[in-house]
Order: structure tokens, then sequence, then C-alpha cells
């Protein structure tokens, strides 16, 4: 794109010599040597940070850095083009007026599927022992709350059963006064890990029960499996994790640019391109607080229902994070915009007069960017052709050998 703008400029360098010399001849036989060039030079200041010279812009203030005020170090010239109408058409020159419009601040990102850590469930056991029988036999079963998980052997349940069984006999025959006896022993059973199903059925029974079954706390998936048959396990091995899906988890990335504008409770939409299903509407629950070294954006998190098990962990979707309006703020065409290694500027039509001006821009949406200081209301951009006058402007700065010039 920039050999073609340099390729056309070149092209039209004769257009706008030709355009210039009648201009000065017209002007020459008014008698008027002030309006001879068609190139005016026009100051603007350049303040420059003390400790960090690349920090440069065109009004005083501080540096965002360090918190110095900013120097005026030397008063940067730009050039104003004079092109008249019938030039101005041939370079398919338009103008839009800078006015105050309503941006409304939003994101397109992509967000990935992952379990919900606060939907994760461990299996473990509290006295250690063996598997005697595994119900699950594949990593990522589909189990359901009640479903059996395994079954295991422990020596120390069984003797804590037997304990308890004893208690229970002797508390019949005694009455209230070996009540104590017997809590102390259905809590021991407890804090080993059987449930009230597992102590109710060892009332009825009065015996005592060589393998354990330990059954799903919930629906869900098996993420982790770490038990086979006739393992020997302690209570310090995670044995299985049950992960619900009913709702999963959006992360997605923001540019770091883009995070002042960014809060919790912000809405947004996800789509699910592979279910051809578009706009599930969602909101931000959390913002990480760590920035990424390498990528230089952070991470929000973002809910989605499930129930239907559309979406899986490591699923890439397309989402829309939408902020508040930024109301009646001034803005210009996104085309308008030229950046450079010093900031932005744009090219600012005055007549038959175009200058270009350095600006400081700010949020950008709907083909807006909005504008900081720089520009007033009512003054007229150019949108397209601007990189011809961008590098017209340039190049008439440039020194020029008079050698020669006035000898003929």
């Amino acid at each position: 794109m920039c050999t073609f703008y340099f390729i056309t400029l070149l092209l039209l360098q004769p257009a706008f010599a030709l355009l210039a010399q009648d201009h000065s001849e017209h002007l020459h036989q008014a008698a008027s040597p002030a309006a001879q060039q068609s190139v005016l030079p026009q100051a603007t200041p350049l303040y420059v940070c003390p400790m960090h010279p690349h920090i440069q812009q065109g009004e005083s203030g501080n540096c965002p850095i360090c918190g110095m005020d900013l120097v005026l170090q030397r008063q940067q010239t730009t050039a104003a083009v004079d092109v008249n109408g019938a030039m101005q058409q041939a370079l398919a020159i338009r103008t839009e007026a800078v006015a105050p419009r309503t941006l409304w601040r939003f994101i397109e990102s992509f967000a990935q599927v992952q379990y919900p850590e606060d939907a994760i469930h461990h299996s473990h056991i509290r006295a250690e022992g063996w598997i005697e029988q595994l119900y699950v036999r594949s990593l990522g079963q589909r189990v359901k709350a009640g479903e059996k998980l395994f079954s295991y052997y422990a020596p120390d349940l069984l003797v804590a059963q037997d304990d308890y069984l004893q208690a229970l006999s002797v508390s019949k025959q005694n009455g209230e006064r070996s009540s104590s006896l017997l809590k102390r022993a259905e809590t021991r059973l407890r804090l080993l890990g059987l449930t009230d199903n597992d102590i109710s059925q060892l009332q009825q029974s009065r015996q005592s029960q060589y393998q354990i079954t330990v059954y799903a706390h919930q629906d869900g998936v098996v993420t982790v499996l770490n038990v086979r048959d006739g393992m020997y396990i302690s209570p310090g091995d995670t044995l299985m994790e049950i992960t619900s899906l009913a709702k999963v988890w959006l992360l997605a990335d923001v540019p770091e640019a883009q995070q002042s504008w960014l809060r919790e409770g912000m809405s947004a939409e996800v789509d699910i391109p592979s279910h051809q299903i578009t706009g599930i509407e969602t909101r931000i629950d959390f913002i990480y607080p760590a920035l990424d070294a390498q990528s230089r954006s952070s991470k929000v998190r973002m809910t989605v229902d499930n129930k239907q098990q559309l979406l899986q962990p490591n699923m890439l979707l397309p989402v829309r994070l939408y902020g508040g309006p930024l109301r009646d703020v001034l803005a210009v065409p996104r085309d308008a915009v030229l950046l450079s290694g010093n900031g932005s500027r744009v090219i600012v039509k005055d007549g038959d007069s175009f200058s270009v001006r350095h600006i400081t821009t700010g949020s950008s949406a709907q083909g807006y960017v909005q504008v900081l200081t720089g520009l007033h209301q009512g003054e007229q951009v150019v949108v397209s052709g601007q990189f011809l006058l961008d590098a017209q402007a340039s190049l008439s700065q440039l020194p020029q050998s008079t050698a020669g010039s006035h000898q003929h």
C-alpha cells in the first residue's frame, strides 16, 4: 500500500509542480512576494520528557512514566499545501467534519472453553486399603450423582465397624450410660469416610462390611483417573476427579490498551460456529489481575450454561465484550488518522489549504476514533487522499538547492 501511494505521488509530482508554477506566476503578476509559495510552514510546539525522550506531545503536561514536567524542546514545523478545486477532484480528496459522537466500546476476541474450577470434586479415602472393584474404567467417562465409583477394603474401617457394633450392643443393655460410647464410635466411622446410609445399613445388618463402596457426589465427567483394580490406596492419593459440565468457563484475552474500561458485570456475547448458534448472552465474572508478558493482554472469565453439552473444553469461540457508551466525544473517521512513530496525525482542510495536524486519540469504535487533543468541532479532516497530501507536505519541508534557479 505504501509503495502504491509513493508511485502515485511520483506520477502526480509534475501536476503539483505545474499547479505551483501556474499559481506562482499568477501571484508574481499580482506583485505579492509573500504569496508566491504554495507551501507555508506552520509552527507547532513539541514537548519532550527530559528522562524519556520518546515521550513527545504537542502540549505541555507530565510524563506518564516518571511524572516529570514535559519541556518545550523545539518548534515543530508542518507544511500547508495549497490545492485548487480541480486538483482536489483529480486526487479524489474527500473530507468530513469533526463532530461529537456516541461511541459504543466493545472488543472482539476469542474465548477458550475450560472446566469450571469451582465444579471439580476429588475422590479420596480416609483409611488406607486396596481396591476391590472399579466401576469407572476410562478417562472422560460420564457419571451421574449416586453412581458407584469403586469399592475398597480397609482394615481400619473393619475394626471401626466392629467397635461400633459392640458399642451398639452395650448401649442396648446399659441404656443411657453407654450412649456417649456409641456416639464416639459413630463419629469415628464418619471421620473414616462412612456415610449416613452406610451406618444405617450397619445398624440393620449388624454385620461389618468388608468392602466399602464410594459413590459419585455430582453429575459430571471423569477428568482424572489414578486408580486401577487391586491398587493399594492411601488417604493422600487423588483417586478420581469428577467435573460438572452443567456450566463452563470462557477465558478471553483483552489487549492492554483496552483494559481501562473493563469491569466485572459487563455484557458479552458468545457464538458457537459448530452449531450455527450466535449471540449467547453472558457477563464478565472475573478479571484476572496478571498481565501476560508476551501478548501484553490479560484474561477475563465468563460463565455459560451448558446443559445441552454443546460446549467442550478447549473449544475456541468468538466473543464480543460490550462496554458503556462514550457520549458526546469528538471523533473522526478511523481512515483519516495517520499513524507513525511520533503519534497520530490528520490532514486538516482550510479552504484550498491542507495542513498536517498532530492529535491525541482515545477509544476506537464503529469506524471512528476519539480525539482527545489537537482538533476542534467543525474542522474538516481529509478521509481520502490524505496519504498523498501528507507525503507532499513532508517533501516540501526538505531543503532544496537554489543554485542556478535564478540564472534564467
